[in-house]
């Protein structure tokens, strides 16, 4: 019992300190760069195409963070933002349900390349075929959640 207690303990401290050594990092540069013309090009750039899904331009920054980090490891930031520039809990609950479906896409994107050896371009139509897929559910679920609001409120 003692020795699975010390394995548990070891395995949860150092997962624990991995995530802090990426997490801090990555808000470190985030805060960095958040200022910078390049970075507000990018997000501007992410806007118009979360603009699609309902999403403004106040909520492209977390939800860039959350695409390309995930949820996990952008979850700092997102958290941050939203109380950061006040987002309304209708900007939230679109952001979540996109990212719920487009989170990490880089680090899934790495882990299908390691794990199945096969082409960029394939790799290209999944990501499409993943933005695409949450864009479409955001739309729906926005949509009934939309509808169920209005009812609520007859």
């Amino acid at each position: 019992m003692g020795q699975l207690l010390h394995t548990f303990l070891t395995g949860s401290f150092s997962l624990l300190l991995r995530v802090f050594l990426i997490v801090i990092p990555i808000m470190v540069v985030l805060e960095v760069f958040e200022g910078t013309p390049a970075f507000r090009r990018v997000v501007r750039a992410w806007a118009v195409v979360v603009r699609h899904v309902g999403l403004n331009e106040r909520s492209a920054a977390p939800t860039l963070v959350g695409f390309l980090f995930g949820l996990a490891y952008g979850g700092g930031v997102i958290v941050r933002d939203i109380r950061r520039h006040d987002l309304p809990r209708r900007q939230v609950f679109i952001m979540s349900v996109f990212l719920s479906m487009v989170h990490a896409v880089v680090e899934d994107s790495l882990v299908f390349l390691a794990l199945i050896p096969f082409s960029l371009m394939a790799l290209f139509w999944i990501v499409v075929y993943r933005i695409a897929w949450a864009a479409l559910v955001t739309l729906a679920l926005t949509a009934l959640a939309g509808f169920l609001v209005r009812r609520a409120r007859r």
